[in-house]
This record gives C-alpha cells, structure tokens and sequence, in this order.
C-alpha cells in the first residue's frame, strides 16, 4: 500500500460527496418502481428506504472497507469518547481518580514484590540460577560439594578509619560464579591470596566513589581493616552490593584466606574446622534443573559428609536450599505465601475498583439511554456499541493508569528525603522502572475492560432499547430487588469488610508490639555499640575490658552495662528458643546481659535477685537466670518460679529473680516469654555479629566526642558507634509500626469509602427510577419514616448479605494465612478475639453503609407528588 492510498484511506472526506450522490441515486431508482407499480409517492419512497436498509450502516461498512481494518473506528470511537468526557468532566474526573488510586495502591504493592522477589539482585550476571543453602555450613563440607559453588560470610562488620562498615568474607569463586567483571584491577585468586599472605581488599563502586571520590589509582592503596593494612587489589563493578545484600549491602570484600586479625569471624581456624558451620554455600544449578531437584541431589550429598554435624528436619532433610536472585534469602513456602497474598490484596482492590465504576457507568447509562436506544434503532450493532462503550472504559482506565503511575513515580523520587538513611542502590530496587509501567499499563487496560464490559453488555441489550424508547422513567427496565448494580454493591461491601479486617489485623498485631510500655524510664539512658573484636582486640583483651566495665568510674556515667543483643528487638524478641521444665516443651526469647542490666535500667526486680560481677564466673552447665513475668506465668503457672530449674539441650539455668520486663513481639498480643542469661567470661571473648549494646545512665548530655574520650581511658583502640538516646531506640521500633501503618490502613481506608460510595450510588439511582411510585404512595398518605424504609430496605439487604459474605471471606483467608505462616497465626488469633475488629469494624463498615444509604434515601421523603406524578 503506497502513502497516498494511507492517506487516502484516513481522509474519506472528498469520497463522502460520491457515495452519498451513489445512495440517493440508488434510492430514487427504487422509488421510480415503486411508483410505476402504483404507489402514491410518499409509499414509493418509504419502501424504497425499507428496502436499502440503514444508510448509516452502509456508510460505516464502506468506511471500513476504506480505512485501515479497525483502525478508523477505533480513531471514531476515540473522539467520541474525548466529547463526551468534555460533556461530563464530573464523572471523568471521579473515575480518573478513583482509578488513580487504586493504579497506586496495587502499585506500591508492585513495588514490594518487583524490588524483594521479583527483580534480580544488582550487578549479579544471570541471577535467576543461583540458589543458596538456608543454614550455614563449616568451611570444609562447602569443598566437598560438588558444582559451581561459592561459600561466604556476610554481612560482616569492620571498622575502617574508625566508621563501621558491612562487607561479605568470600571465597576465590564468588565473583566468578556470580558473573561479576572488575571495574578497576582484578578480584581473588586462589593461588594470589593464599592463607597468611597479605591482607587483601575489594572495594564496592558505591564505597569507590562516596568515601575515595572514583580515584582511578586507588588500585594498589591500602585500607586500615580493623586496624590492620590492607591492600586493595580492585573495584566492584557499578551497582553490585554483593549477593542477598538485604539489610545490609556489602561495601567491601575480604577473601576468606584474610588474617584473623582483619576478620574476627575466621578465628579458630575456621577454614578446617568442621564444627564451626558459618559459611553460607551459593550455588549455579545446572540448565534445567529445578529447585526440588537441587535440593534432593544436595541433600544426598550431605549425607556423604564425615562428621556431619548438620540436623534433619522432621521430614529427614538435611539441607534446604532458597533462591539467591534477589535482595533477600526466603524459603520458597514464604515467597509464595507472600507473593500470592499480595497478589490477593491486588486482585481485591481491582475488582473493587472495577465493582464502583461498573455501578457509575450503569447509573450514568440512565443518562445516555434516549442515544443508545436511537442509535439501535437506526441500525448500529449491537457489537459496534459495545466497542464504542469500552473504548470510553478504556481511555478512563489509562489515564487513570497514567496518573496512577506519575504519583508512585513522584512519591520514589521523594523517598530519599523521607529515608535518608537508606542504601541509595537498595532504593534503586524499588523505584518504578519499565516492570512497573508495563504492570500499570495491564492493571489500567484489565479495570477498563473490567468495568466496561458489564455495562456495555446491560445497556445495549435490545428489549432494554425498547423499554427505553417506551419510557425514560424506567431506567433499566423494571425495578430488580438484585440486579446487576445491586449485585455490584453487595461485592463491595463484602471486599471492603475483607480489606478492613485484614489490614486490621496486620496494622494493630504490629503496632501492638511497637507501641508497648518500655516499663522503665528512658530519659536518662543512651545506647551505644561496641566491637572490640574490630578494634585490635583479642578475644581475652575483650572479656576482660567487659568484665571491669561495670565497675570503672567514667565521667559523666552513672552506671554502665550491656547485652548481646538491642534491648528492644523484634527479631530478638521472638520465642523462638525451646526449653523444658517439668517435662514439659516451652518457647522462650533468651537474651544475655551484664552485671546491673535492670539497675540500669530501672527496671525493678518483682523477685528475688539479679545479676552480679561474680556471674561472670558462673558454671556454663549451670547458669543462674532471670525471668520476666510472662514466662514466670507461662513456664510455672501460678507456682513460686525461684530456684526452679528450666532446662536448655544439655544446659541447666536456675531461676533466681523475675522482673517486670517486657520486650515487644510482632504480630504477638503479649509480651515475649523472656529468658535472661548472664554473660560469662567465655561469652565476653566471643563478638556477636551486631556488636554488643552498651546501655549508659547519664544525668548529662551524652554525646560521642566525650564518650570517646571515657572509653579511651579504658583503651584507645575502642570505637564506639550508632551511640543514640534510649528515646530514640524506642521510637525507631514505634517507626516500624507506623510505616505498617501508613501502607496497610489506606488498603482498608480505600476500600470502606468506595463501598459507601457505591451504596449511596445505587440508593440514589432507587430513588429517582422509583419517583412516581413515591410519588403515589405519598399522595395515598405514606408518612416519611414508611418512605424511608421502604428506600432504605433495600439497602439494608445489600449491606447485610455482602457484609456476612465479607466475614466469612476474612476468616477463610485468615486461617489459609495463619497456616502458612506461624507469626501471622498468632496475630490473626488475637484479632479473632479482639472485639474492636471483630466487633468494631463490621459495625463501623455497616454503620457507614446505612448512613451511606440515608443520605440519598432522605431526599424521597422531600418529593413533590405532584411534579413525579406529572412525569412521564
């Protein structure tokens, strides 16, 4: 087809004037027969019409032939739809929104899932084939597996110039295996980096270009690595943060050969150490083989090792594996839980949407009756119309997209200034990219199709043309108690009480936790890190500087303790350590602590005693403990817990005091049942991966040139780092709480008013279809409260059938949820039993729907019977 023939085509302008001088020929041809079979001229011409049919059909049938196939129509069809948005900018601008936000809401979900689960990891060739072991190995297993393999450890603290960084210890294949290229100079060699050679470096492009502003010559520097000099031998590749960099990206990477003294975790010859399994095991399956498959050949394999110290599991297995391409390792039982209930959480907020604007289209049909009705009449098909309908569906569905995009596009570009803290290349993840515009574009085009076709389908039906042409009263034909819009809202309802509960249940099992009384003062209390290990310590040096840290005089201190762990800390706080007593099977929290933690604190002992400078020394087989009233209540009952002995594996611990003390647990209605252990010498030699907390009283200001100066006359060559007020601590768990809520509450929020609005919609819609019977009944005498609930009868129905279909939907999907996954079980239990959900949300979701339903219900008590008697 050459140019002008397009052109040709598109423009039929100056090929309208011969068609219709065609037409009228043809039809005055047919009229001179008729009028020499002796018709009078009026009938000649009316059979000759009848006989050529619709001339608006030929006409479109030879524009089709014309055009492009579909191509004109559908430009038709377009500005058609353009004039009658301009006609009704009202219900285009309510829609565009409406959709907007749902197209924001399913994509912030998006978002989550594209940048944990979905998107590859940064930087990493080809991820999808990399699998990872869920449970660290010792050093020498990972040599005894066969494949491509690569073994690490990370993250992994290390203090450089005195700022605490994270990197990975790595094997020589880890970036090979993983596909990475140098940016600058070369990565580990196994016959370079050799143990007891010089500590060696690989820096990461973010660390190259933030702290050695891009040096091209950097290659070939040294680094001071936990106090020792080590020479950078390369640069990462741009974006690359190391493999599962979530939370905590690696900036830079140490070959697992490094001195001990540059990496405290390879101590104790961890290399040929078979009971010291630390080392996360990456592997590249092989082309075709899956997952289960992977497992089931590493599993059998593991099962060859000597010595094996790994545990089975209660089906047998020895190992599991996960995928490794992505920001986060997660078991596959939890990604598919989390992917498919967020994929539920889309599927509600998008078939809700598509319920309310369904609902909209069908009241505004009402509107555009007389046109369809004309429009069948004269000979357009019904198929033609229903095209022209969900093109209109269409171009509302993508701009809703459009803007539904631009604002979770403009919400990212602000983030960093919400979270500046944030790694900048873990954000990156998240911004919307070409996966989040293609998934808004099929959210957008599936809610047109969704809440056009329905309408499209109802109005265009041929008997309801016909009722149309009879009456414009009638609406959509005679008054259904269930019809299709009725049905709509009844769906609405039933999915805004599903998205209220569950949102209920996350947001409150959350912030629960977040939100409990620290049952101790925090003003005067600061918190701080130590990592001695990093600083140059020996593990004797350490156990000693922590065994006299109690008892030194430092300015400006009034009393000093510590802890292996935050004081608050919901990954700590989970009781998820099993104990006996009485032969009985408990889960409990443990947390190890210094001498005077609850002095400190201010935490007052309910019983007995706590722990003192000479539990340092305590017998590691059997170790005196603390316990919090929840496990006094939940290990001994109502029995005395002092001197009471709770058995841990082959360890005794004897019960000498209870506090009341109680740590947070996500998604849990009470405090955790919580354990305390005093730090003994021999654990003050080990250095936990986070360091270990150092909980200060002050009656001044702390800040951290004067608590450097304190520590240095203990030792110069300890760092202090993330020294912050106890205020601040709390209120970075309470932050959790609200981004939960800030996420989840609009869901729920979202969901409740669309539902109002289509109840109030459809009670509107009742009203004006049913004016002249109104009209009747109130010149017959009806009072207004009879008036009243007859309209709002009705709507009582719809609320209360999608209200109980709602509920039983809720706890359907709660217990699949609680199944799934064991935390979420425990929240949702107590959500079941909390009367402000179960209870208070059906009650507000029914009182907002009656009130919903009264405001248009009102206006039938305030009609005229005249005038509604008087309309045809």
């Amino acid at each position: 087809m050459t140019l002008r023939e397009l052109l040709s085509r598109l423009t039929r302008r100056h090929l309208d004037r011969d068609f219709e001088d065609e037409i009228a020929t043809h039809l005055e041809l047919a009229e001179s027969e008729n009028l020499q079979r002796g018709m009078d001229p009026a009938e000649a011409r009316r059979r000759a019409a009848i006989k050529f049919g619709s001339v608006t059909s030929a006409k479109e049938g030879v524009w089709t032939q014309r055009g492009l196939p579909g191509f004109g129509s559908f430009l038709q069809d377009l500005k058609y739809s353009l004039r009658g948005m301009r006609k009704s900018p009202g219900f285009a601008a309510v829609t565009v929104l409406t959709l907007a936000i749902c197209i924001s809401l399913c994509s912030v979900i998006f978002c989550t899932l594209n940048g944990t689960f979905l998107r590859p990891a940064p930087g990493v060739a080809d991820p999808t084939g990399l699998v990872t072991l869920q449970s660290p190995v010792a050093y020498p297993h990972f040599e005894q597996y066969r494949g491509d393999k690569a073994a690490f450890i990370g993250p992994v603290p290390f203090t450089v110039d005195k700022a605490r960084i994270f990197g990975h210890l790595v094997s020589s294949e880890y970036f090979s295996l993983l596909g990475v290229e140098p940016l600058l100079g070369r990565f580990f060699d196994a016959t370079l980096d050799l143990p007891g050679a010089a500590p060696t470096v690989v820096l990461s492009e973010v660390y190259w270009r933030t702290h050695l502003h891009s040096d091209p010559g950097v290659v070939g520097s040294s680094l001071r690595l936990n106090g020792i000099q080590a020479t950078i031998v390369g640069v990462a590749p741009k974006d690359f943060i190391g493999i599962l960099p979530m939370p905590h990206p690696a900036e830079i990477f140490v070959p697992v050969t490094a001195d001990p003294r540059v990496a405290p975790e390879l101590a104790d010859d961890a290399l040929h150490r078979t009971t010291q399994p630390v080392f996360r095991v990456l592997f590249r399956l092989p082309s075709g083989e899956s997952l289960s498959a992977a497992e089931a050949r590493l599993d059998a394999e593991t099962r060859g090792f000597p010595d094996n110290l790994t545990h089975k599991d209660e089906k047998g297995r020895l190992v599991h594996v996960s995928s490794a391409a992505h920001l986060a390792p997660v078991t596959p039982a939890l990604n598919a839980m989390i992917v498919m209930f967020y994929t539920m959480l889309v599927a509600l907020i998008l078939t809700l949407t598509c319920a309310n604007l369904a609902g909209l289209i069908l009241a505004r049909g009402r509107a555009r009756a007389r046109e369809i009705a004309v429009r069948l009449s004269i000979g357009a098909s019904r198929l033609r119309l229903i095209r022209q309908l969900l093109t209109e569906s269409l171009l509302l569905a993508v701009l809703g997209g459009a803007a539904g995009f631009l604002a979770i596009w403009g919400f990212f570009k602000i983030l960093p200034k919400l979270a500046p803290s944030a790694d900048p290349v873990i954000q990156r993840q998240f911004f919307p990219d070409f996966h989040l515009a293609l998934f808004a574009f099929l959210i957008s085009t599936a809610a047109g199709v969704g809440f056009g076709l329905m309408p499209a389908l109802a109005i265009t039906r041929p008997d309801l043309a016909t009722a149309l042409k009879t009456s414009m009263r009638t609406g959509f034909g005679i008054h259904r108690r269930f019809g299709l819009r009725n049905l709509f809202v009844v769906y609405q309802v039933a999915v805004a009480m599903i998205l209220v509960l569950l949102m209920g249940f996350l947001t409150l099992g959350i912030r629960y936790g977040t939100n409990r009384d620290p049952c101790f003062d925090p003003t005067p209390l600061y918190v701080f890190s130590l990592d001695p290990g990093t600083d140059g310590l020996t593990s004797q040096e350490s156990a000693a500087m922590f065994a006299g840290l109690t008892r030194r005089s430092l300015s400006g201190i009034d009393r000093i303790t510590f802890s292996d762990q935050a004081v608050f800390s919901f990954g700590d706080s989970f009781p998820n350590t099993a104990v006996t007593v009485h032969d009985a099977v408990k889960q409990v929290a443990m947390q190890m602590i210094g001498p005077g933690f609850f002095a400190t604190l201010g935490v007052p002992i309910l019983r007995g005693t706590e722990f003192t400078d000479r539990d340092l020394h305590s017998d590691p087989a059997l170790l005196p403990a603390v316990i919090n009233m929840t496990a006094a209540r939940e290990l001994f009952g109502d029995a005395d817990p002092l001197g009471r002995r709770i058995r841990q594996d082959d360890r005794d611990f004897q019960v000498i005091g209870v506090v009341h003390f109680d740590r947070p647990v996500i998604f849990k209605n009470e405090p955790a049942a919580t354990v305390f252990l005093p730090m003994t010498m021999q654990d003050l030699g080990r250095r936990p991966r986070q360091g270990t907390t150092i909980i200060v009283r002050s009656g001044t200001h702390l800040d951290e040139a004067s608590l450097r100066n304190s520590l240095a006359a203990i030792d110069a060559r300890l760092n202090p780092f993330d020294l912050r007020t106890m205020q601040a601590d709390l209120a970075e768990q309470e932050r959790l709480g609200q981004i939960v809520a800030a996420f989840y509450l609009p869901i729920g929020g979202f969901g409740l008013i669309l539902a109002c609005l289509g109840l109030a919609g459809v009670t509107a819609q009742a009203v004006e279809q049913r004016r002249k019977e109104i009209g009747i009944r109130m010149a017959l005498g009806a009072r207004r409260e009879q008036l009243l609930g007859l309209v709002m009868h009705e709507g009582a129905i719809m609320v209360t059938t999608g209200a109980a279909f709602g509920l039983v939907c809720v706890y359907g999907i709660a217990r699949a949820m609680s199944a799934a996954y064991a935390p979420l079980a425990q929240a949702i239990a107590w959500g079941g039993s909390n009367p402000m959900l179960t209870v208070g949300v059906p009650a507000l979701l029914v009182s907002l729907a009656l009130v919903a339903c009264y405001v248009p219900a009102r206006r039938s008590a305030t009609i005229d019977p005249l005038i509604a008697l008087r309309e045809d």
